[in-house]
């Protein structure tokens, strides 16, 4: 099943963004007087083809969703020859039309990206998103303290001061946390965190040395499904063992369970002051053992973010904003050896978390996209020749010279651009293998 959501909400997730992205070249050439030829969605055998009558332009949903293109008309090929067109027609033809049209087409694409996200912020922050609250303990203190700033902006939700904390690491500015305890005692806390911690491989927040207070994770069933094969279990037994190993925490009966596919094993729990002890069978899902059954959530530990529709957008704005600024330093740290290549994402992970969202609900699942859509935005303006940006840098020489950039520098900077992109693909597809498989 996890498989399943996996590909579904990877092709949801894809579709959506490839769509807007090329539907934005689309709309903006024809409000430039440029001829569609097709708008394809996906690459390769086409399974749904569809030409209109009114601008002969033929829309095609293709086998392999990992992309799209419009193509338009053009006087010339790539490679600068002439092209069967005939003179009548140049005024439609996209290398006909000035410079200022043809850098607005080619925009047009990452632009409406960065629009989507936008709106799915903006839906997001409406329908209210979910989150643990951001609790630390101070080495120094028996307390534990909730943060509620990062350098006085506030926060809510881990999330949000994972990427307080990125902005500020990226601009090596100082950074204090406004904390509160259990009195409301308000404190200003200084992180001090060594520059290189983007260096280092996985999540920052651990990295930069927070005490992490994690919320209850007491092995307490909250849910029992499949109740054929663990029909002696109820909602609130706290596992103290599970076959005959010691249980402290919910991970360790979920790694026990993994272990034990298709197995029966004794459980011994506390039910209402009362210890008893029973026989659950574990089926097998995908070579792990499954038991069907969820973790009590305290939801003290929770909390549910939303906005009315004027403070979403203002704040869809701020994240789009945010999430845009941040991917660019990112990926300048990248190329400069300052950030961690390993923390490079690929298809493989994106489907993972694609899947992971959308059963997590509608608001997980739409955050993802904005994110996602950001991202996919900031990629095509990267000034690497056959993406979007590329053609930018083209365009900008030729409003700044006058003249085209000239084809043979076109030509070598095309197989250059393949040559960066692939090596890109590799060491995501690489990351996503040892992230996902080991």
């Amino acid at each position: 099943m996890e498989l399943i959501n996996s590909i579904i909400g990877f092709i949801i997730a894809i579709g959506i963004l490839v769509t807007f992205h090329e539907y934005g070249h689309f709309i903006v050439a024809r409000l430039c007087n440029v001829k569609v030829l097709k708008f394809s969605v996906g690459f390769g055998k086409a399974l749904f083809k569809y030409q209109s009558a009114k601008h002969s332009t033929e829309y095609s949903l293709c086998a392999i969703p990992l992309g799209g293109y419009v193509q338009m008309l053009e006087s010339k090929t790539p490679e600068g020859k002439k092209n069967d067109v005939n003179e009548e027609d140049y005024d439609y033809c996209f290398d006909k039309k000035n410079v200022y049209q043809r850098f607005a087409i080619v925009a047009a694409g990452p632009i409406f990206n960065l629009i989507l996200a936008s709106v799915f912020f903006t839906m997001t922050y409406m329908n209210g998103i979910g989150g643990i609250k951001p609790t630390i303990h101070l080495s120094d203190n028996n307390d534990n303290y909730k943060i509620i700033a990062v350098n006085d902006k506030e926060v809510a939700r881990w999330q949000d001061v994972r990427i307080e904390i990125l902005n500020n690491v990226m601009n090596n500015n100082q950074i204090s946390l406004s904390l509160i305890n259990s009195l409301n005692s308000v404190t200003d806390y200084k992180l001090n965190y060594d520059p290189a911690v983007l260096n280092s491989e996985g999540d920052i927040i651990q990295n930069i040395g927070l005490n992490i207070v994690y919320p209850n994770r007491e092995a307490i069933i909250g849910s029992v499904s499949n109740k054929s094969n663990n029909s002696n279990m109820m909602i609130g037994d706290k596992i103290l063992y599970a076959d005959n190993i010691s249980v402290s925490t919910w991970d360790d009966f979920v790694s026990i369970i993994h272990s034990n596919p298709n197995k029966t094993i004794d459980i011994t729990a506390l039910r209402s002051n009362n210890t008893v002890n029973y026989p659950v069978t574990i089926l097998n899902k995908n070579s792990k053992g499954y038991l069907g059954v969820s973790h009590k959530v305290d939801m003290s530990d929770y909390v549910n973010v939303s906005y009315g529709f004027s403070n979403s957008i203002s704040k869809a704005i701020s994240s789009t904003t945010d999430y845009t600024l941040l991917t660019f330093k990112m990926i300048g740290r990248l190329v400069m050896g300052e950030a961690n290549v390993k923390n490079l994402s690929g298809p493989l992970s994106i489907a993972q978390f694609s899947g992971k969202s959308l059963e997590m609900g509608l608001s997980y699942f739409l955050y993802l996209l904005a994110i996602l859509s950001v991202s996919l935005g900031v990629l095509n303006l990267l000034p690497i020749p056959m993406l979007d940006g590329g053609h930018l840098v083209y365009y900008s020489y030729e409003i700044i010279t006058g003249r085209e950039l000239p084809m043979n520098i076109q030509v070598v900077a095309q197989f250059a651009g393949v040559a960066i992109l692939g090596l890109i693909m590799v060491v995501a597809f690489y990351n996503d293998f040892i992230r996902i498989f080991t």
